[in-house]
């Protein structure tokens, strides 16, 4: 199995992305590619691909917000919070992407590009996480291209 999948995924580019807040808090983002199976084999832009991502999101809060958060109780494991939410404005961001060649040997071989665009950030004002860190949620949209390389 583990041959196979690395017979034909060959992990190109994968760059980081940001996201800066109103409150200056800076979000760092990371999309990693797990595997790649053909969905379909033929469609109005070629094969189709079933693709299985993560993403990752670590916060890194600047000295205001940390000074907030101070105080705050801890949310416990598993607990779901519904109140003490507030947006936080996105002023700048950089999308993260991985970038990875798929080979199959009816289709050929596909540069296959996943971003992730954050669109929304939260934090909340109840609670913190382990280490003094504040809550923040991210909604993110996949972004996912590919094109037939020659």
């Amino acid at each position: 199995m583990m041959k196979n999948l690395k017979d034909r995924l060959y992990f190109q580019r994968t760059e980081l992305g940001f996201v800066k807040t109103e409150d200056d808090s800076l979000i760092v983002t990371r999309v990693a590619v797990i595997d790649i199976k053909p969905a379909e084999r033929s469609g109005p832009f070629g094969p189709e691909f079933n693709i299985n991502f993560t993403v990752g999101v670590e916060v890194h809060p600047s000295e205001k917000i940390r000074e907030e958060i101070r105080g705050k109780p801890l949310l416990e494991p598993g607990k779901t919070v519904d109140e003490g939410w507030i947006r936080v404005e996105i002023l700048e961001k950089y999308n993260a992407y991985e970038e990875v060649v798929y080979k199959d040997q009816t289709l050929g071989e596909y540069l296959i590009r996943v971003e992730i665009e954050p669109i929304m950030v939260a934090k909340n004002t109840l609670y913190k996480l382990p280490d003094d860190m504040p809550y923040y949620v991210v909604r993110w949209i996949p972004k996912i291209s590919y094109k037939k390389n020659c």
